[in-house]
């Protein structure tokens, strides 16, 4: 027995192996070490953290601790108490980690060492991305010339990106220049395709002909009817409520295009998500512009990001695990939440988008312009114009209705002042009261 006892000792200390007792023997002593059923399985996944680094977010265990030291590039974070690595050892990492069989560390999506591929290949390991000069002798000097430090830097990005991209500056910042400088840039692909709200599509035409000279009023068509043709111009300017009609036209896909407002496609089962997704990802170039990418949550980011990447992400369903917290009920998956939106961001700025803030680019911006938009009544359809005419009515009845309350007003407190100095003098009258004429006589007036 006591080399029974011994065994079992030893067998204890052995965390990969479990020895059953013999029936009826004694129970041994246990010992400070844990046994080998205490040892819990743990599931994690890799997150990256910035564009050098990733992080392993997974449970506690001795072993994989261990073997996180082995690597050159450990680092323990105390307030996140997580490791992390640099990007170029993360298939080593994971190569080791198999061979752990309590331990399973998902390794980053595909779409992400896709996109980050020169730091996994340890060829770049700088914080910002470097962005090369575009040659813009192509392009309208008059445009050129008037690019702010900021939106040269914009347009380089665009064509760096082989233009396609997610343009998400703050409003105000020149998004329509920036369009215009890139869709110019790629001019020998044209005909253009510009897809915008309805409210602004003659703003678009003076600002291709205001920032390229080059361009004539015969060289743009606008789009204003569903018996319009789509195809008619150089540059052609559509709201997305005809774009859905006109679809049909399109037998020839557009090379360049342009899409202003491009939240307006958050939605993919909408007539005109589904109108435009198509001709985004046969186009060669495809430029969307929005101030505010995604309103609330990370879902309404994934059609436009597919618009401009049909390869990331081909699922949503993969995109909503990761990025949405995505989870399951019994009426179906909820992709209402949030999840990883530092690795989000990250994702978006090194391959989809470039957003600057007022804040960002303060120094570079001039003083504050004042312009005055005058609309051709000509170019008014009977609708609006009907619209507008309400409009004026409803403005001047209101005025109307305003001036008389304000008369009303001034009458009420003229009278309410009238009372007020009529209050005021009575007791002075009562006060003023004549000296006594005789004995025992007097009077007031």
């Amino acid at each position: 027995m006591t080399d029974y006892s011994a065994l079992m000792k030893a067998a204890q200390r052995l965390r990969t192996v479990t020895l059953q007792p013999l029936e009826g023997a004694g129970s041994v002593p246990q010992t400070g070490l844990p046994s080998a059923p205490s040892l819990a399985f743990v599931k994690g996944q890799c997150v990256l953290i910035s564009r050098a680094r990733f992080e392993a977010d997974i449970g506690y265990s001795q072993e994989l601790i261990a073997l996180f030291k082995q690597m050159d590039s450990r680092n323990y974070d105390v307030k996140t108490r997580k490791w992390n690595f640099l990007l170029e050892e993360h298939n080593k990492l994971m190569e080791r980690v198999r061979c752990l069989p309590q331990v399973q560390l998902n390794p980053l999506p595909k779409t992400l060492t896709l996109a980050f591929a020169s730091q996994l290949e340890r060829t770049s390991l700088s914080l910002t991305a470097d962005v090369p000069e575009a040659d813009l002798s192509g392009v309208d000097p008059k445009l050129v010339s008037s690019l702010l430090p900021f939106q040269r830097a914009g347009v380089n990005f665009a064509i760096a990106k082989g233009g396609r991209l997610l343009l998400a500056d703050d409003m105000g910042l020149g998004k329509t220049v920036q369009a215009i400088c890139i869709a110019a840039f790629y001019r020998k692909e044209w005909p253009l395709l510009v897809v915008v709200p309805s409210s602004v599509r003659f703003t678009w035409e003076q600002a291709f002909l205001r920032w390229l000279p080059s361009l004539t009023p015969e060289h743009i068509n606008v789009v204003v009817t569903g018996k319009d043709r789509l195809t008619a111009g150089l540059v052609n300017i559509v709201s997305f409520d005809l774009l859905s009609k006109l679809e049909k036209q399109l037998k020839t896909p557009f090379k360049v295009v342009i899409i202003d407002e491009s939240h307006f496609l958050k939605n993919i089962k909408t007539a005109r998500c589904r109108a435009a997704m198509p001709i985004l990802k046969v186009a060669k170039r495809a430029v969307l512009l929005s101030g505010t990418p995604a309103m609330s949550r990370p879902a309404e980011l994934y059609t436009q990001i597919i618009a401009v990447k049909p390869t990331f992400f081909p699922q949503f369903h993969a995109f909503g695990l990761r990025y949405c917290d995505a989870k399951r009920h019994q009426w179906g998956w909820d992709y209402s939440g949030s999840s990883n939106l530092g690795e989000l961001k990250l994702l978006l700025e090194e391959a989809v988008m470039l957003r600057r803030l007022k804040s960002d680019v303060l120094s570079q911006l001039p003083a504050k312009q004042r312009k005055m938009v005058v609309a051709a009544p000509g170019r008014i359809s009977a609708k609006a114009r009907a619209s507008l005419d309400a409009a004026a009515r409803e403005m001047t009845t209101k005025d109307k209705s305003i001036m008389k309350m304000k008369a009303k007003l001034q009458c009420d407190s003229s009278r309410i002042q009238q009372r007020k100095s009529l209050e005021l003098s009575r007791p002075m009258r009562d006060s003023c009261c004549v000296l006594p004429r005789g004995p025992g006589k007097g009077s007031c007036p």
